[in-house]
């Protein structure tokens, strides 16, 4: 087979899991015969790969944004595009059987929508490998917070999940996992990671000074259970265990909100027992094996994972692993020969594993006769292969066709396929390009609707009075708002699709026939637009973009994700919602979506930029005053309170949205602090420079304000006596 590896993450350049993973695997699909290419990230060191990964193909993604730049708000939608765009490409100079891509980062987002609404890719198998999602390090990690980019970073790995012909598992659990909270129809295939190369089992270690040795090897990340291992150490210190403690990895940030998680467990240590514990900076994985040499219990004390390659590695080597019960240790560790298994997030149980681990010689003996072969009788990467191969087999006869297009000249009969819905106010001087791109179309099987909402302006009018009525229909009314011009049209329209269409805004030709083969082709569907391309003057000069997400119930109520107001839609469903909201005097469209998702419908975005914005400084939305805006928001959320399917998901959005935009307004000074904060700090700078006062001041606020504690700033005091005589 042609294979084709997608992976921002690659060793040597790279130190984490995916990494060793995308090299140990194509190494070994290339050692059977494969042909196989790795798409990933440009490094300055190019040749140190390829001399480490003889037989494989590397290339190296274009990260140039294209005709879409400043479209991408954060790096893994950016990396996503890029990727996509390299594999169309590198596909069509070598046409792949497999494509795999990780679902971390949702490098395959792109590619997956291409190949249900594009038909590009085939004939390959695209693949996703689970690896490591960002809903997980999230919860684990007890990471409150989410802002939009977060939540399409989450939304970009769910949906290439959902979209892939093949779903690849390191484990059962980790399959299950995702198959319940995705409410995937169908299951995927478990295939550990290949082992990278056995080695002969350890020797008995022997520690420098005597003393037993626990190692742990990774980022000090909360999500990786190291304050279990922490204390659940100090546990056995105090029982009168003598050992130590070597925790090699970096530090992260997922202390309690956001601080460092080193400084936390400093904090968590006894005095008594700080000398046991030593904290090391990261090593390269290949290392591990001699750090086992000093080790006499390698823990790896996770509160999920999905598969430990530290486990995997350290078992291979012979070592005594004790690890938790979550996820793919569970199937890998046979608990009591070749290794121990916990309950996981259970300090106590894990005191009782160690202590077991490390009074018990015998039961190291034998798990370094043991381990090994129970790696490889899972890990093999002969194995591994051949099981890769036959799921590749398996899936093939089902991957997913592509949209079947429709013929690009007129039905046959008098009721059209396609409604254009064009409103219209004082639009002239756009108009005329407008219908262009309409008439551009080469899927012709359509009506044009105009519906002139009171226009005023006299040459607008006149535009209006040289129209062919035979190739569009003009509807006249008095002025009542875009919403109401909408419905007009709506109740005009004779086709199964409408499509509306503002009278400033343009489409690619090809816009009306791919998004047609998209909803023909895919039942249940209730909507398809694309991605945006902004403009001023000309729409090959587009100076941005934006990139809609689809239907995402969760985050519809904190942005219009869905699409914008051009949108394929089925008109019968559109009615049925109830058409515009004439109450709305904007987000008319937003609502739509909003009412047609809460019905449980869905929307599909072809990855073309196809639809082309553009900007006015004079336009609606532009105008909007900031109190228009959160008043129709508000109104968003109080007429669709069943539309997220968990509703505080939502309102994290909303906050980490809001958090974002103080912040940015913070850091270019457009915000001062709040008005009794810099008042009580005036008052506090210039107590200080009477600091014979300043102490007895200091005294007075405490007892005035009735604190316990007179270390806190004079202003934090001031605003609490303040507020309390408020209240």
């Amino acid at each position: 087979m042609r294979i084709c590896l997608v992976s921002k993450e690659l060793a040597p350049f790279d130190r984490g899991d995916i990494a060793t993973y995308v090299a140990t695997m194509s190494r070994a699909l290339a050692a059977a015969g494969h042909e196989v290419h790795v798409l990933t990230a440009g490094h300055a060191d190019w040749q140190r790969a390829v001399s480490q990964l003889p037989g494989v193909h590397l290339h190296a993604v274009d990260e140039r944004e294209g005709d879409l730049k400043g479209a991408f708000p954060h790096a893994p939608l950016r990396h996503a595009w890029s990727a996509y765009r390299s594999l169309l490409e590198l596909h069509a100079r070598h046409p792949f059987d497999v494509i795999e891509f990780p679902d971390d980062a949702g490098e395959g987002y792109f590619a997956m929508r291409a190949r249900r609404t594009l038909g590009h890719f085939e004939p390959a198998v695209l693949a996703v490998r689970l690896h490591d999602s960002t809903h997980d390090r999230l919860l684990l990690n007890r990471v409150a917070t989410l802002d939009m980019d977060t939540a399409q970073r989450e939304h970009m790995e769910d949906t290439s999940i959902r979209e892939a012909d093949l779903v690849l598992s390191p484990s059962g659990p980790a399959m299950e996992r995702v198959r319940t909270r995705l409410a995937l129809q169908r299951s995927g295939v478990v295939i550990p990671p290949p082992l990278a190369a056995m080695r002969e089992p350890l020797a008995s270690p022997r520690p420098p000074d005597g003393r037993p040795q626990v190692l742990y090897f990774g980022d000090l990340e909360y999500r990786k259970g190291v304050h279990l291992l922490v204390e659940a150490m100090q546990a056995l210190f105090e029982q009168g265990v003598v050992a130590e403690v070597q925790l090699i990895g970096d530090d992260t940030r997922t202390g309690p909100f956001g601080r460092s998680l080193r400084h936390w467990l400093d904090q968590r240590i006894a005095p008594a027992w700080r000398d046991r514990f030593h904290f090391a900076p990261p090593r390269e994985r290949a290392d591990l094996a001699s750090a086992l040499t000093e080790t006499t219990v390698c823990c790896v004390p996770s509160r999920w994972e999905h598969f430990s390659l530290v486990c995997m590695e350290a078992m291979a080597a012979g070592a005594l692993v004790v690890g938790s019960d979550a996820g793919g240790m569970a199937e890998l560790i046979d608990d009591g020969r070749s290794g121990l298994l916990f309950r996981s997030d259970d300090a106590v149980q894990l005191a009782a594993a160690l202590g077991k681990a490390l009074s018990s010689p015998a039961l190291r003996n034998v798990a370094r006769e043991v381990a090994p072969a129970r790696v490889v009788s899972h890990c093999s990467p002969d194995i591994i292969v051949r099981r890769f191969e036959a799921a590749v087999a398996d899936a093939r006869p089902h991957r997913h066709p592509g949209p079947v297009h429709p013929e690009p000249s007129a039905a046959a009969g008098s009721v059209p396929s396609v409604s254009f819905l064009v409103p219209y106010y004082n639009m002239g001087r756009y108009l005329p390009e407008t219908l262009r791109s309409i008439r551009a179309q080469t899927f012709t099987d359509y009506e044009i609707i105009l519906v002139d909402d009171g226009s005023t302006d006299p040459e607008s009018l006149a535009v209006l009075d040289a129209l062919d009525d035979a190739d569009v229909h003009v509807i006249r009314k008095p002025n009542g708002g875009l919403s109401s011009a909408r419905n007009a049209g709506l109740r005009a329209a004779r086709g199964r699709y409408i499509l509306p269409l503002d009278p400033d805004d343009l489409i690619h030709p090809s816009f009306l026939e791919k998004a047609v083969a998209v909803m023909e082709s895919t039942p249940g569907l209730a909507y398809v637009t694309s991605l945006v391309s902004y403009f001023i003057d000309a729409p090959d000069a587009p100076v941005g973009g934006w990139i809609p997400w689809g239907t995402e119930r969760d985050a519809l109520l904190a942005e219009n994700v869905a699409s914008t107001c051009t949108a394929l839609m089925e008109r019968r469903l559109v009615e049925e919602v109830g058409g515009y909201d004439e109450w709305l005097t904007a987000y008319e469209d937003w609502d739509v979506f909003c009412s047609l998702a809460e019905r449980g419908l869905t929307g599909s975005v072809i990855p073309e930029p196809l639809f082309h914005y553009r900007l006015r400084p004079d336009s609606m939305t532009r105008g909007m005053r900031v109190n228009d805006r959160y008043s129709q928001l508000s109104y968003l959320c109080q007429k669709h309170p069943a539309l997220p399917l968990h509703p505080e998901r939502t309102l994290r959005m909303q906050l980490g949205r809001a958090q974002r935009q103080e912040l940015q307004l913070r850091a270019t000074g457009s915000v001062s602090p709040p008005l009794l904060n810099r008042f009580a700090d005036t008052v506090n700078a210039t107590l200080k420079r009477f600091e014979g006062v300043h102490g007895t001041l200091r005294r007075a606020a405490v007892w005035v304000a009735g604190a316990d504690d007179d270390s806190r700033p004079l202003r934090h005091q001031v605003m609490e006596r303040f507020f309390r005589r408020r209240n």
